[in-house]
């Protein structure tokens, strides 16, 4: 091999730019306009499905409403495995004190929505007076759940199955009627010794949604566990 042949090889030369871009001035792309949204028109306060809150209330009833329907599921199906129900030896429950909390629950109703149309006026007096007032009924409520549960159901929770069953369905519905209480006193006392602003007052009326769902949620309940007994078999 000669000499030559062992040097550095020559390297091609490079590529001229093209004539249109040799001279081409580097520029950047024009940043893009700024979205604005004039919101001073919007209200401070909604209610009702415009509000985040009543979402969040009508998803406590579905977890509560399903929790129901299980405790309705398992007294029917335990009834089902029974020849008689009660079972022989048990006494039917009393229909007098559940009759007179159904009673009650449906006599509030009015109320609630009387209330729930103050809370849309912003008018304080009346929204203070409706939570005084359902404080009062929600209170009755809680003390005619105990005497239904030690008197009405005539049996205990660990007796049998029966009473097991009658137990989980009243008690369970009972701690709505705890939960909602402890929620409308608390209105109550803040209506009445706080300043409430107008976000309030949408808040104020969706425990008026909550109240509707506790009520028409025992209906069925109270058939079901209370006359239910005595005639189906």
């Amino acid at each position: 091999m000669s000499a030559a042949s062992s040097g550095p090889r020559p390297q091609p030369p490079l590529a001229a730019p093209a004539p249109h871009l040799a001279h081409a001035p580097h520029t950047l792309a024009p940043p893009a306009p700024r979205v604005s949204l004039d919101v001073a028109e919007l209200p401070d306060s909604v209610f009702g499905q415009r509000d985040i809150m009543w979402w969040g209330t009508i998803g406590f009833i579905a977890i509560e409403g399903f929790t129901l329907v299980i405790c309705a599921f398992v007294y029917l199906y335990l009834w089902k495995n029974f020849d008689e129900w009660p079972p022989y030896g048990t006494l039917r429950p009393s229909v007098g004190i559940p009759t007179l909390q159904v009673a009650l629950m449906l006599l509030s109703l009015p109320l609630v929505a009387w209330t729930q149309r103050a809370t849309r006026r912003f008018d304080v007096p009346r929204v203070r007076l409706g939570f005084w007032i359902a404080t009062v009924f929600n209170a009755a409520f809680v003390g005619l759940r105990f005497a239904e549960l030690i008197v009405s159901l005539n049996v205990r929770w660990n007796t049998n199955a029966y009473g097991s069953a009658a137990w989980l369905v009243l008690g369970t519905h009972g701690t709505l009627l705890l939960v909602e209480l402890v929620e409308v006193a608390g209105f109550a006392l803040f209506f009445q010794f706080g300043a409430p602003e107008e976000k309030h007052f949408a808040d104020a009326s969706d425990v008026g949604t909550y109240w509707y769902f506790m009520v028409l949620a025992w209906i069925p309940l109270y058939v079901l566990c209370i006359w239910g007994p005595r005639f189906i078999t």
